[in-house]
């Protein structure tokens, strides 16, 4: 499975580099070199070590920017979060009815769970198990990333975005999204898995309507 593909690498300008395009290159190729050995190997077999020789940089520089394994592998699934919740915002329908930019916003939403992300975080998460300082940095993580998809979610709906009061509605959605992105693994097939969603957008659609007709959605 491939990584999105990457951001332009910091180009050196005329002249010599300042300090900080050199660190944030250094992150960069640290961080994307942990991607593909977490997606490709997964989390026991990524080692700092590997990761140093797949990034092309000294175990030295890993260490300033990342001191243990779990704060660079956190910080790995955070940088391809971030870069996929931009791709979302530019794939984003900037027009529509309520109800088409609700649909676009599940679908988008959708296939975050369907890509390297959702990869990358379940090997943390079957990790976490048994490493408490990787579950540590885990639940942290994942509450930021709670936060943001909400957000994420409610910038792409636009209007029809659950408020307060139907916040829960787009949770019990992340974990129906979550339990078929693992059903992927054994079923390759998703024919039954999309009939499900689409089903399920329905029955999102149909309760904020619900809702918006009885005044509970302000």
């Amino acid at each position: 499975m491939s990584l999105p593909a990457a951001q332009p690498r910091l180009r050196p300008r005329a002249g010599r580099r300042t300090q900080e395009e050199r660190s944030a290159e250094t992150r960069g190729r640290l961080l994307d070199a942990t991607l593909e050995s977490l997606i490709e190997f997964g989390y026991a077999r990524t080692s700092t070590t590997a990761v140093c020789a797949r990034a092309g940089l000294s175990r030295g520089a890993q260490l300033h920017h990342f001191p243990t394994k779990a704060d660079l592998v956190i910080a790995a699934v955070a940088h391809l979060a971030r870069r996929r919740a931009d791709e979302l915002r530019r794939e984003a329908a900037p027009a529509g009815s309520d109800a088409q930019r609700l649909a676009h916003a599940l679908d988008a939403i959708w296939a975050s769970f369907s890509g390297p992300l959702f990869s990358a975080a379940l090997e943390l998460w079957v990790a976490s198990r048994s490493d408490a300082e990787l579950r540590a940095s885990l639940v942290r993580f994942e509450r930021q990333v709670g936060r943001a998809m909400s957000a994420l979610f409610a910038e792409l709906a636009g209007p029809a975005a659950p408020p307060r009061e139907v916040r829960q509605l787009l949770e019990l959605t992340f974990h129906v999204m979550r339990g078929m992105a693992l059903q992927r693994i054994l079923r390759g097939d998703d024919t039954e898995r999309r009939r499900l969603f689409e089903l399920w957008k329905r029955l999102v659609s149909d309760s904020l309507a619900a809702r918006t007709r009885r005044g509970e959605v302000r």
